[in-house]
């Protein structure tokens, strides 16, 4: 058992609307689970990749639970649930990988699908490791999430094997990508510990609601601006059944299909987003460190359960297609797989609400349990520290694998060009903090913005801004 788990001591107290909350999740878990059981029963064995990954994905909604609830009560029973499920997660995990090498006969490397699978298993490595080393409780109430939001983006990723084709078939691709998919992985653990580091330093539940309202309004603005029409349908790209793909007019232009109506739930979220931000920018008391009442926390609450029925209403919409496109006399099919960057979003925005949620119910017992600032801030620093190098490896790796099969180290591609931008970042970061002392809230900001950089190199890139690495 982790070192961590034995050091709790249960907290008792009446049942609150935290409770209820918490209940609420765990129900959901335990019909996830139910609703699993005949996808685990067909199909293929009981030793297919797939099943694997959703048993991983199964195991880490439950840990991301149970963290959630140990934060809360601070109880060393459901911290241990926490790591147990956590670890059965990751073997599930590393066996899913296992198998897919077997299977495809090469490093699960070449496409979004495996990238996904390895930065995942690499964020719950690194989290088993700074939980051990540095005894951090709750990091996995940051990190477990993150990579059960992978997994479930995963679902909806085209995951068939294809044969390598002739640019892929080297080595450097595997030396290339792994170091890519480390140092991501790194980042990310930086981005988690700079979030407790924030809390510990003082920083509001009034001022995260604020953040994450505004990460909200985010999300939905730039929905509402790609993919919303002026019927207020929602455009999703096109589905070729026959080859399991998205449908294409061109390199950069997809088949977009109109689903009619669809865009007024997404349209009310980002309304209230907006109102929730306003109100607490703006109306709230300014004495109030916690959101617990008031107007910004109504709204808030509305919003989480507008995004809830925003994405319930989009899978039921995506399962009723065909639909018509007059452009082209036809009907068409949408999925999920299609357009993977909205339902990362919509994943992301509503996590980061309900983590908001259990932050605010039980602020300050998290945030007195959190190791000193030092000890984060030093983390903080270890993790880019370590991460950066193996981005510059990369970067390098990659500008001889691309001189060995283009004829040129450095082709302005969209993909290099934000690596290129993440470098700077953290060099950046690591120049300020070695030069100028930076430390603190000046050096976890950074690491958050760090972090964003890299999460849109990762993803944005390949699905906004495709190029030669159009497979990634």
């Amino acid at each position: 058992m982790s070192k961590v788990a034995t050091t709790h001591v249960a907290e008792r107290g009446a049942p609150s609307t935290g409770s209820w909350f918490l209940l609420v999740v765990g129900v959901a878990l335990i019909t996830v689970m139910a609703v699993s059981v005949p996808h685990l029963l067909g199909g293929p064995g009981w030793l297919s990749g797939e099943k694997f990954l959703y048993l991983a994905l199964i195991a880490y909604l439950g840990a991301a639970l149970l963290y959630a609830g140990a934060a809360a009560w601070r109880h060393g029973n459901l911290l241990a649930g926490a790591v147990a499920l956590t670890r059965g997660g990751f073997l599930l995990h590393t066996s899913a990988i296992v198998v897919r090498w077997a299977s495809s006969g090469h490093a699960p490397l070449s496409n979004i699908y495996e990238m996904v699978l390895v930065f995942s298993w690499g964020v719950v490595a690194l989290h088993e490791f700074a939980e051990w080393k540095f005894e951090l409780p709750f990091l996995g109430a940051i990190t477990i999430p993150i990579a059960a939001l992978s997994l479930i983006l995963m679902q909806v990723l085209p995951g068939e094997i294809r044969p390598l084709v002739p640019a892929l078939q080297s080595t450097w691709l595997q030396i290339h990508v792994t170091l890519a998919m480390l140092s991501y992985a790194g980042f990310t653990l930086s981005f988690a510990v700079a979030l407790l580091f924030l809390l510990k330093d003082g920083v509001s539940a009034r001022s995260l609601l604020s953040w994450t309202s505004g990460l909200v309004l985010g999300v939905y603005g730039v929905i509402a601006l790609t993919l919303l029409d002026r019927g207020m349908g929602l455009s999703l790209t096109a589905w070729d059944p026959a080859t399991q793909d998205k449908i294409m007019l061109g390199p950069k232009q997809p088949l977009l299909v109109s689903i009619p109506s669809l865009g007024w739930p997404f349209l009310i979220v980002l309304v209230l987003a907006a109102a929730s931000l306003a109100t607490n920018l703006f109306a709230a008391p300014p004495e109030e460190n916690r959101a617990s009442a008031g107007w910004p926390r109504r709204l808030f609450l509305a919003t989480i359960f507008a995004q809830a029925l925003a994405l319930a209403l989009l899978g039921v919409k995506v399962v009723s297609g065909p639909y018509f496109v007059a452009q082209y006399g036809q009907s068409f099919d949408v999925h999920l797989a299609s357009s993977p960057f909205l339902l990362a979003g919509i994943a992301t925005a509503i996590f980061a609400s309900l983590a908001w949620e259990v932050l605010n119910w039980k602020y300050d017992s998290i945030v007195n349990y959190l190791p000193q600032r030092d000890t984060l801030d030093g983390l903080v620093y270890k993790s880019v520290a370590i991460s950066f190098p193996l981005l510059t490896l990369m970067i390098i790796a990659g500008a001889y694998w691309a001189n060995r099969t283009w004829g040129t180290y450095w082709s302005w591609d969209p993909k290099e060009d934000w690596a290129l931008i993440t470098w700077i970042t953290y060099l950046g970061y690591l120049h300020m903090r070695l030069t100028r002392g930076w430390r603190g809230r000046r050096s976890a900001y950074f690491a958050l913005i760090g972090f964003a950089i890299v999460m849109f190199t990762f993803f944005g890139v390949t699905y906004l801004l495709p190029g030669l690495h159009a497979y990634a």
